[in-house]
């Protein structure tokens, strides 16, 4: 079991020279840490392993508990030394700016050990803790409200599997204490919420609990009782039988006395629940209105061509069952390419398993920041103004909160990096997100990645008839797949030519690619049909820095669709390894392609856009 002790008298507090600042360590979820608002770097997974211990611990760690703990019976001869070099290295991540002669005052060594000063706030595991502790008191002293408000609190801190990110014995034995604790508050307080006649509202919630956990008679017991009172027999009793299906075929056990008795008493119609619903109403007793169901997304695009494949995985992932923690799919690619489209097909294809919502945002603007998006869901959700918290970390925890148990689907286009993303994601399983993005993000946030590139030939010929509304026939073949090259393939770009063929009916498909072959009035042929390809195009080259945009610029020049780093160093003035970091680093921008190793493409709209300029 975890070992929740910890010293509380020394807080993880301290001046790194940008002022007080403050450690927080996530475990329940991906194994993660914060200085402040910023994240830290915790290395490899053995790394975290003995973060984690020390977390979790209290006090004096030995130097031997942590080896067992990460390598377990049988570890190598320079374990001894790897630990070391892991303390050494999360010290310097906690304290980046202490210089070698300062004592550590986070992460501190002797007597043959380690011990993290960290106040007992500063894990999720011990707040957790704590917090299921103030409920059950609330309870016994008769405020449920109360005591629900703050066993959905403790809830809301869990973001996945515990321990996320980390393996050895140490991470599995614990796991499995923590996935135990957590189901156990979850029975608490589901159990609560049935006494405050919150029935209707947890049936989908105890259905999805249930199937995760088939052999939970307690469980069983409260989905039999919620949908009792829900005025469902019927399938109160079907849920008895599952349950006794499920006992009988795993173990060879019929269900336990105390579940077999519910039965006969809802088979009899005498069960003491009323089976009538009651209204929920608030501590002033006045009643409490159901909560908004938020319907945010647009419209589907038309025409979605040569996306079947991942729209169907990305469908897959939002809907499968049993999911243990909240399934995020990011799209990510260039400018144009079709994210937003792939996400919202997607978005509409799986809303029917999101009964209870769904948000959406663009993350732009004023909604650039994720605080302001928070304030605008929770509005949407049914939060009233003056309830709303003030900043970021409050508004996430009531976000997660008010989601825990709903199935609401979030889409969120134009994510900018994981600090932005982080805030905005449920912590609930039973919820989902579709994200788009101009290039990867961290993967202990995102569970399917679909990187998006350019239609094949075929399949941008396809989208220029389609939503051009001409026949094939009425081009030659040669044509339309020259129209299709100019546009670069790109989904954007090939909208917006068939939009130029709708508005000039009586223009032939050959007369707009050879206007599009100048390469001068290019974008402002393409500037139809309400598109906005150069200001996706400008917001890319408009975020570099000085360097790299001069370095664009450079390369853009030369005809070659690839560039190599030699050649790169020769039309930058740099040597190979300078260019190949400065490619690498226009990659992670979203404005060059790596089709290969060593190997880098320039778009072809891109390079027209960026020539236009100057």
């Amino acid at each position: 079991m975890v070992n929740v002790r910890v010293t509380p008298t020394h807080a993880a507090s301290y001046d790194d020279g940008r002022g007080r600042t403050d450690l927080r360590i996530s475990l329940l979820g991906p194994v993660r840490a914060w200085r402040g608002q910023a994240e830290i770097d915790l290395g490899t997974p053995q790394q975290r392993t003995v973060l984690a211990l020390l977390a979790t611990q209290g006090g004096l760690v030995p130097r031997d508990r942590l080896i067992d703990g990460v390598y377990g019976e049988c570890p190598p001869g320079c374990a001894p030394g790897l630990v070391s070099t892991y303390a050494s290295r999360l010290r310097k991540a906690f304290e980046p700016d202490r210089t070698p002669r300062s004592h550590a005052q986070v992460l501190t060594s002797g007597r043959g050990g380690y011990e993290l000063h960290i106040d007992k706030g500063g894990v999720d595991v011990h707040a957790f803790a704590s917090t299921v502790e103030q409920a059950r008191e609330r309870r016994g002293a008769g405020d449920l409200h109360g005591a629900s408000a703050l066993f959905e609190r403790a809830l809301s801190l869990w973001r996945g599997e515990p321990l996320g990110g980390i393996a050895g014995p140490w991470a599995q034995e614990n796991r499995t204490a923590l996935e135990e604790r957590h189901i156990g508050v979850l029975e608490e307080r589901w159990a609560l919420e049935l006494e405050l006649g919150r029935h209707a509202a947890l049936t989908c919630e105890l259905a999805a609990a249930t199937a995760r956990f088939p052999l939970r008679e307690n469980l069983r017991a409260l989905q039999m009782r919620a949908l009792y009172r829900s005025g469902r027999q019927g399938d109160a009793l079907r849920a008895f039988a599952e349950a006794r299906g499920a006992l009988v075929s795993e173990l060879g056990i019929e269900p336990c006395a105390e579940l077999r008795e519910l039965h006969r008493r809802i088979l009899d119609g005498e069960c003491d629940d009323d089976a009538r619903p009651a209204p929920a109403h608030s501590p002033d007793g006045a009643a409490v209105p159901p909560r908004p169901r938020p319907a945010q997304l647009p419209p589907a695009v038309r025409h979605l061509t040569g996306r079947d494949a991942p729209a169907a995985a990305m469908a897959a992932a939002l809907t499968a069952p049993g999911r243990r923690s909240v399934p995020v799919c990011l799209v990510s690619g260039m400018a144009g390419v079709g994210k937003a489209a792939l996400a919202l097909e997607v978005a509409h294809r799986v809303a029917e398993h999101f009964p209870d919502g769904q948000l959406h945002a663009r993350l732009e603007g004023p909604l650039a920041e994720p605080a302001a998006v928070l304030g605008q869901f929770l509005l949407s959700c049914g939060v009233r103004a003056e309830d709303v918290p003030d900043g970021l970390e409050a508004r996430a925890a009531a976000f997660r909160s008010l989601l825990a148990g709903r199935r609401v689907l979030v889409v969120l286009e134009g994510v900018v990096s994981s600090a932005q993303l982080s805030p905005l994601l449920p912590g609930a399983p039973t919820a989902g997100v579709i994200a788009t993005a101009r290039r990867p993000l961290p993967m202990p946030l995102v569970t399917d990645h679909v990187p998006l590139d350019v239609l094949s030939p075929a399949d941008a010929r396809e989208l220029l008839v389609l939503a051009s509304g001409r026949e094939r026939g009425t081009a030659p073949d040669a044509d339309w797949a020259r129209l299709a090259e100019l546009c670069g393939r790109l989904p954007l770009a090939l909208r917006s030519a068939a939009a130029r063929l709708v508005e000039r009916p009586v223009w032939t498909v050959e007369r707009l690619a050879d206007r599009l072959a100048d390469e001068g009035r290019l974008f402002a042929e393409l500037r139809c049909g309400g598109t906005a390809l150069e200001s996706a195009f400008a917001a890319d080259c408009d975020g570099l820095d000085v360097e790299h945009a001069r370095a664009l610029r450079l390369l853009a020049g030369p005809e070659a669709a690839d560039i190599s780093p030699s050649s790169a160093a020769a039309c930058l003035g740099l040597a190979a390894r300078e260019a190949e970091e400065l490619l690498e680093s226009l990659v992670d921008a979203g404005v060059l392609g790596a089709p290969g190793m060593g190997v880098y493409r320039f778009p072809g709209l891109l390079r027209a856009f960026v020539r236009g300029r100057g």
